[in-house]
């Protein structure tokens, strides 16, 4: 019985005997990983890492986006954080892991290893290779080399400003091999992923990232040489609801109220001072909306060039203003109304629905009679005269003034309204197909 326990537990010590043998043998010490940067790491960083130096080398890249910080649409200039995944096999970098305690992968300095001088093509800043500063390298026992580069990108973006503040725009980077001979073609440029990684991504208050997408280019001379681009892209919507609030919206309360100076009474002699103030305000708040929009730019935004017409309507106003005031402190006496300018005052009376004096009301006069083909129905016949224009005491400059007043009052606010309603809804139904 006693013998029959010992021979299981000799077994499992035996089998202990042979796991530690194989552990021990297996250890990753310091050693094997110091042997292996001996060992491998003995070629020119320098000198492209291929057999055949006429064979192309394969670099694919993926760009992991951490941030936009700023997008300067002045300057159209955009500000980005991000780092890159960039894969290629180094055969000059291959080991056995038997050899060095089943040691994988090893992470060398960044000097010890070529890299390609990877630049972007649209940057602002000096054209230098990407990852001088914050650069992590990893080999793999069969030749992989992963580098893993962080940069904080400086492009420029154009900027299209037709829908501001409700604009959508699109800015990209473009990536290069930098100093490689065209004719020779050395390395290969590809996309790991159809799109930016946005796992790392930080959301930005004043932007909202919608999509992006990353596309490989080519461009020939003609003569066969190619020169190969990686592009990615992102498109950005601006959050409106600031600029809406802070810009836009005292704008349009400012072009609603002006065009009340004309129900200012002439008597009052503030009509001028109120409509001059009104116009130097609207060129305060253009110099404000001007500040956010780029300095050079092919697109024209809308809500400028309506900005621009209220300005000139808020002109227009002064102007009115002056004449009417001038037809007001006219003296009847010395410069009676011409016939002429009667007629057309009391017709435009008529047309703003504005009664004239009591004496030259209009009459109406109401006749009743039987019409045999209507089967002796009644039918009554209305007749309307006027008798203003008959009588030149009546019609005054103070009226004419008047009439002018109604006339501009309702025409300039149905304009404005038009035209501040159609500029919002082209904004709207911009801002809700690009979301």
């Amino acid at each position: 019985m006693e013998l029959g326990c010992e021979r299981p537990f000799g077994q499992m010590l035996r089998l202990c005997l042979v796991l530690t043998v194989v552990r021990l043998a297996t250890c990753q010490s310091f050693e094997n990983f110091s042997k292996i940067h001996d060992d491998v790491l003995i070629h020119n960083p320098r000198v492209r890492p291929v057999l055949n130096y006429s064979d192309q080398l394969t670099i694919s890249i993926a760009l992991h986006l951490m941030s936009i910080n700023s997008f300067d649409t002045v300057t159209q200039k955009l500000t980005s954080t991000g780092w890159m995944e960039i894969y290629w096999h180094n055969p000059l970098t291959m080991w056995n892991p038997a050899d060095y305690g089943w040691a994988y992968v090893i992470y060398p300095r960044a000097d010890k290893v070529w890299r390609p001088k990877l630049a972007v093509w649209n940057s602002l800043k000096e054209l230098k290779p990407v990852g001088e500063h914050y650069v992590t390298i990893s080999l793999v026992a069969d030749g992989g080399t992963g580098w893993y580069p962080a940069e904080k990108f400086e492009t420029s973006c154009p900027v299209d400003v037709t829908y501001f503040p409700f604009d959508t725009q699109r800015c990209e980077w473009v990536f290069f091999i930098w100093g490689e001979d065209i004719h020779i073609r050395q390395t290969e440029l590809q996309n790991l992923r159809p799109g930016i990684d946005m796992d790392t991504y930080t959301t930005n208050g004043a932007w909202e990232l919608i999509s992006s997408r990353a596309w490989r280019e080519e461009l020939g001379d003609g003569n066969g040489n190619r020169s190969v681009f990686l592009h990615y892209e992102v498109t950005i919507r601006r959050r409106p609801s600031l600029l809406a609030l802070t810009v836009l919206l005292p704008v349009v309360v400012l072009a609603g109220i002006n065009v009340f100076v004309f129900t200012i009474p002439s008597e009052s002699g503030e009509r001028l001072s109120y409509a001059v103030t009104a116009l130097l305000s609207f060129g305060v708040f253009m110099s404000f909306i001007l500040d956010y929009m780029p300095s050079s730019t092919e697109t024209l935004s809308i809500v400028a060039v309506n900005m621009s017409c209220l300005l000139v309507l808020s002109a227009v106003y002064v102007l009115c203003c002056v004449l009417s005031l001038r037809l007001f402190h006219r003296d009847d006496h010395k410069h009676p109304v011409p016939k002429s300018l009667q007629t057309v005052i009391v017709w435009l009376e008529v047309l703003v629905c504005l009664d004239p004096p009591s004496r030259n009301k209009v009459h109406v006069i109401k006749v009743e009679g039987t019409d045999a083909s209507n089967n002796g129905k009644a039918r009554a016949l209305k007749r309307w005269r006027h008798d203003a224009y008959t009588d030149p005491s009546e019609m005054t400059w103070r009226r004419v003034s008047r009439t002018l007043d109604k006339l501009f009052f309702r025409f300039f606010f149905v304009l404005f309204l038009a035209s501040s309603t159609a500029v919002w809804v082209i904004l709207s139904v911009n801002y809700a197909r690009n979301g």
